[in-house]
Parts: structure tokens; C-alpha cells; sequence
């Protein structure tokens, strides 16, 4: 028996109208922006052994893997220049160990040229040897780069546009061969970038990534940032550092620096750049990208400091730096002596040259030592000057000694800050006496710089 046919009824199509319009439609628009994962890899060297930092990009690769990445961007310094590269063939070994690594996720990957990857191993002042960047492009050329005859260039994924900058164009006219402090973007890049933003002004967004932060040193960033605000550029993203570094929106543009993924980083917290890590930059739609950053080894969220915390933590690690004082230490029959000229004396204390607070917030410093060594200690600075065992405060901007490699006080430098008696009749067995410096201050979070400082016993 055959059915009887039966039209559809007006509020039968009402309904599947907004059916589609409700459920349906707004599925399938989401499904038409679906988010692009961008995988991170930071600088690799500036670190004393390679194999190890190569161990750590290694990890954080496989790491990443896991993340389902769309591609992978490593922010330059992949190669080290000083490692024993005497040749091409050196150079090329190096180039191969690193992307035999980026090589493993089985994705398009992608390199903004560091220092690392194009200057020669020997400091030559105005040198016009570019050996290093030739070795660079045509090893990144065979690897697929889109490169040629010039270290930038862009590429296109999935409606986003990544434009690859190149931070090291002074490398052979600045006096110390490719300072940061000294580095600009060249009237010749600068009208490449111009096209290259200009046809690709319909991209869902753009993305710009070079190895030297440009904005954070005396550059013409500024010529390049307002060039940038007038296309839908998302994000800039650099490297160099060893740590990372969020610094805010500006024009609708996320300014990020990443941190280190196997090169030498700071003795600090993990949440103030004392962590290899591994990034997740997450783009979507016309909003600036989301930033995820995960420690290398625990796998654990790395909450990424803002420039203030950082400056604040670069700040006491110049004024660690300058706490050492050059003491030459003789052990001659079982006693310490210092050596004065060609005269031998005996040392009876030990002390640290200066300290200074010269940041916008309270610090605490404590010195840990061997107590079987040293004897009675003593603080020479700041408000609370007396035991040298307990932790000395000190005010927001007290200015009690040097920092940063100028007087920022008034403190009498011939006097140490921290001075400690060296214990008499001990049997001195190690070849060193070692120092533990701690300094610690709170902004967002409590922030740990830590530094030791050894003197060689001879």
C-alpha cells in the first residue's frame, strides 16, 4: 500500500530554520576558524656543552608532539658558532643534529636566523667575512626553507601569515659584530616587509618573528612597529634572551620574548627564566594569540614574567655580578694568605666587594657558607647592618653600594659590604671557599635570584 504524499507544513520549516540558524550555522562557522597551534623552540646555545643542549631541544620537541602542533617555529640560535666549527663540513654536522630534531614531529617548521646560526667563532671587529650566513641560507634552502639570497621571508599556513625577519643586518658594521644594543631593520628590508605586508593584508593575521627583541634596545623599532599597526599583525615574537617574557599588547600587537630551550639560563625561579621550556602560541580569529609556556623536564605551566619582573631581576643579577672581589688565596703550611703585589699576607677575613638596591621594591639577601670555614660576620650596609649570618633588608632604592657598573650611593666601596673571619687552625682541604648568595623580592609572586661566588684557594 502506498503512503499518501504529504507537503511540509510552514511551521515544519520554521522550525528547521532555526534549527540551522541556532545549532547548525553557527557549528559549521566555528569549524571554519578552527584555531592554528604554533609550536616554540627557544635559543639552544650560549651553553657550555652542545650535546646537552641538544638534549633539552630533543625533549622539549617531543614534548611539543603531543600538542598536535600545526607548526614549529624555533626562534634562532639552532646551531652553535663557536663549537669547534672550523669548516663547512663542521657547521653542516651541527646543522643536521638540529634538524634531525625539529624533523621528528613530522611538521613544517620554520628558523629566524640568531647570532649563533651566522657569526664566526673569532670576535674580528667590521669584519666583512659572511662565511657563517652563506653556510646558513644554503643549508636552510636545501632543508626547504623559503630562502634564497637573503636571510627573510614569509610564509602562509592555513590563512595566517608568518613574516620571518632578519635582526642581524649589522652584523659586519657594528664595531662588536652584531651588538643588540646597535641593531636596526635596513631601509632594504624594511621595503620588502612593506610588500609583504601589503600582499598579504586579508590574512586572517600575521605573525612576525625575529631572534634580537629590536623594541628593547636603541634601534628604529619604532619606524618598524608603526609600519606594523596598519596591517592585521597579531603578534611579534623574538628570542636571545634565555628567558621569556611577556610584554603586553601595544596597538592591538602581543609583544613576546621566549625563553630558552636548552641555552644557558638564569640562576632563578622557574617562573623568572631558571627553566627550559617549550611554547604553545595559539591563533584565533582576529584576537591576539594566546601564549602557553611549559617547562621542558616537569612539564609544568611556566607563568611568564612581565618585562617589569624581569628588569627588576636583571637589575640585582648586575648587582650580583659586581659582588666578587678578586682575592688571590695561598695556602702555605696550613694558613691563608692573600698575595699583595709579589708580598704574601695573612688573610684573616674574607670579604664581598658591594651591594645596592637599585630597584623599586625591598630586597632580602642572605649569604649561606661553610660554617667549619668561617667564623664570626658581619654586614656593613643598609638599615639593618650587624650579623652577617641573618638576612639583610633593604629599602626600595636605598642606593648603599654599586649596581649596574656605576655608584648608585654613597657607600664607601674601601669598606666590604659583607665581611667574614676566616676560622684559624683548619685544616683547609677543599681548593675553594664557597659563597651562596639568595636574593629575593616580591611583585606578582616571590622572585629567588641566586648566585655563587667562589674563591680558589692556590
Amino acid at each position: 500500500m502506498k503512503m499518501a504524499r504529504q507537503g511540509f507544513s510552514p511551521e515544519w520549516l520554521h522550525r528547521c530554520r532555526l534549527f540551522f540558524e541556532l545549532l547548525v550555522l553557527p557549528c559549521w562557522l566555528l569549524s571554519c576558524d578552527t584555531p592554528v597551534r604554533v609550536g616554540l623552540i627557544g635559543d639552544q646555545f650560549g651553553a657550555v656543552n652542545a650535546d646537552s643542549s641538544f638534549a633539552v631541544m630533543d625533549r622539549a620537541v617531543q614534548r611539543l608532539m603531543s600538542e598536535q602542533p600545526d607548526l614549529l617555529v624555533h626562534v634562532g640560535d639552532m646551531v652553535e658558532s663557536a663549537r669547534n666549527i672550523r669548516s663547512f663540513e663542521d657547521y653542516r654536522k651541527n646543522w643536521l643534529t638540529a634538524t634531525a630534531i625539529m624533523d621528528k614531529p613530522d611538521r613544517p617548521w620554520f628558523l629566524t636566523f640568531g647570532d649563533h646560526d651566522v657569526v664566526p667563532p673569532r670576535y674580528e671587529p667590521m669584519s666583512s667575512d659572511d662565511s657563517r650566513e652563506q653556510w646558513a641560507l644554503s643549508l636552510a634552502h636545501l632543508q626547504g626553507l623559503p630562502v634564497d639570497s637573503l636571510p627573510w621571508y614569509g610564509v602562509s599556513i592555513k590563512g595566517y601569515h608568518f613574516i620571518f625577519l632578519y635582526s642581524l643586518e649589522n652584523l659586519h658594521t657594528d664595531p662588536r659584530w652584531g651588538s643588540i644594543f646597535l641593531n636596526s631593520i635596513s631601509d632594504h628590508q624594511m621595503e620588502w616587509l612593506k610588500a609583504e605586508l601589503e600582499s598579504h593584508k586579508k590574512a586572517k593575521g600575521i605573525i612576525v618573528i625575529l631572534h634580537h627583541p629590536h623594541w628593547y634596545v636603541w634601534s628604529n623599532w619604532y619606524r618598524v612597529h608603526e609600519l606594523l599597526r596598519r596591517y592585521p599583525v597579531r603578534a611579534v615574537v623574538a628570542g636571545h634572551f634565555h628567558y621569556a617574557q611577556d610584554e603586553g599588547v601595544l596597538d592591538g600587537i602581543r609583544y613576546f620574548i621566549m625563553g630558552s630551550s636548552g641555552g644557558v639560563i638564569n640562576n632563578t625561579d622557574p617562573n623568572s627564566g631558571g627553566a627550559f621550556v617549550y611554547g604553545l602560541m595559539t591563533l584565533s580569529g582576529k584576537r591576539a594569540p594566546a601564549f602557553l609556556l611549559r617547562e621542558v623536564y616537569s612539564d609544568s605551566v611556566i607563568a611568564v614574567p612581565s618585562r617589569r619582573s624581569m628588569d627588576r631581576i636583571q637589575a640585582i643579577q648586575c648587582m650580583l655580578d659586581d659582588l666578587w672581589q678578586d682575592e688571590n688565596i695561598v695556602l702555605r703550611q696550613g694558613k691563608l694568605f692573600g698575595k699583595s703585589g709579589d708580598r704574601l699576607l695573612p688573610l684573616r677575613s674574607i670579604g664581598l666587594e658591594s651591594i645596592s638596591n637599585p630597584i623599586d621594591l625591598p630586597i632580602r639577601i642572605s649569604i649561606g657558607y661553610d660554617t667549619t670555614l668561617i667564623g664570626a660576620a658581619r654586614w656593613n650596609a643598609g638599615p639593618a647592618q650587624g650579623d652577617g649570618g641573618a638576612e639583610l633588608e633593604l629599602s626600595p632604592g636605598l642606593g648603599a653600594g654599586w649596581a649596574n657598573y656605576s655608584n648608585v650611593g654613597k657607600w664607601d666601596k674601601s669598606k666590604p659590604v659583607w665581611v667574614a673571619e676566616l676560622l684559624p687552625q683548619v685544616k683547609y682541604h677543599k681548593p675553594f671557599i664557597a659563597f651562596n648568595i639568595s636574593v629575593r623580592f616580591k611583585d606578582d609572586r616571590v622572585r629567588q635570584v641566586r648566585r655563587t661566588i667562589v674563591y680558589h684557594i692556590n
